[in-house]
Order: structure tokens, then C-alpha cells, then sequence
């Protein structure tokens, strides 16, 4: 984490919240491999079940199971992502993983409106998600500003519910 995020610790026994970070993590920003973006976020969640599952399969639980279908529709009709089939080899949920070590994962897809990349890594007891956009036309970003703010509401519960089901699978 760097000097300037918030960390939020969970009190007595509520599970694990996660939250919009305000400064964005190197580590996460350089696994991008974006030099250059018009939007970035990341969320993080302190949680025990970090270490219970790989990078990808934090990924495969949040953007398979958890955003499912609600998400292939944003991703692939508003945001015409073109992704790979969701049964396809070297993709998670249609994207195709771009690089992964480790303690993360890279997750990218393109579309006439926008490029875009994910980062999952788990570090230290957390598990932060990265998205990175470059806008490929003016109506990318006017699309984006439409989209974002439910972005920015579903992304944490995407971590809050992926660490239930590892917690529940553990």
C-alpha cells in the first residue's frame, strides 16, 4: 500500500468491507503495462482469505461468479469489449489475461470506444483491483462517465462477495 491510502480496518466481527483507494498502488499501476490511461481506480480489501486462492481464481470468483452476467452485458453491449468466449483457454470471463506472476493478474480487451485493463494482486492480508481505460474516441469517454459511477459502486461488492464465498470454501 502506499503512504497516502486509506486502510480501513473492519471492526469486531463484521466481515471485511472493501474500499476506493485514493492513490493507486505502483505495483498495480506498473502491472497494467497502460504507459499512458484517462481513467484508473483501485479498490482494496483487508481480508484472512487473501492467501486462500491464487490471483486468478480471485479473479475467476469476482468477474465469473460475482458479476456474471450483469457484467458480460456492460462489458460486451455498452462497453463493446470485444471478449473471448467465457469457456475460452487464457482468459477469465472473456478477458484475456495479458500477464500474470504470482501475486497478480492482468486482464485486458479492447473495443472501438475504449481499452482497458484489470489488475487483481493479493498482497500482505489484501486483495486489490486495479481498471485502467484508455479512451479510443471521444464517445469512449462520455460512455465511461455514464458507466463509471455504477462501476464505482459494484466494484467493491465485487470483492466483498468473492472473499464470502472463498471464506464459505475454506
Amino acid at each position: 500500500m502506499t503512504e497516502n491510502s486509506e486502510m480501513r480496518p473492519t471492526t469486531g466481527s463484521a466481515a471485511p468491507v472493501a474500499f476506493q483507494q485514493h492513490d493507486i498502488d505502483e505495483s498495480i499501476r506498473a502491472h497494467s503495462g497502460m504507459a499512458a490511461y484517462d481513467y484508473a481506480d483501485q479498490f482494496t480489501i483487508v481480508t484472512k482469505a487473501a492467501a486462500s486462492a491464487t490471483p486468478e481464481e480471485w479473479a475467476r470468483i469476482a468477474l465469473d461468479e460475482v458479476a456474471g452476467t450483469q457484467g458480460q452485458v456492460v462489458w460486451r453491449v455498452v462497453l463493446g469489449l470485444r471478449l473471448a468466449r467465457r469457456s475460452a483457454a487464457g482468459q477469465v470471463a472473456g478477458w484475456p489475461i495479458v500477464e500474470r506472476g504470482t501475486t497478480w493478474i492482468t486482464l485486458g480487451a479492447r473495443s472501438w470506444l475504449l481499452s482497458g485493463r484489470l489488475v487483481l494482486e493479493i498482497s500482505d492480508g489484501t486483495v486489490s483491483v486495479g481498471t485502467f481505460l484508455r479512451y479510443e474516441s471521444r464517445l469512449g469517454g462520455r460512455v465511461w462517465a455514464a458507466v463509471s459511477p455504477g462501476h464505482r459502486r459494484f466494484a467493491p461488492e465485487l470483492l466483498n462477495e468473492a472473499t464470502r464465498i472463498l471464506s464459505a470454501r475454506s
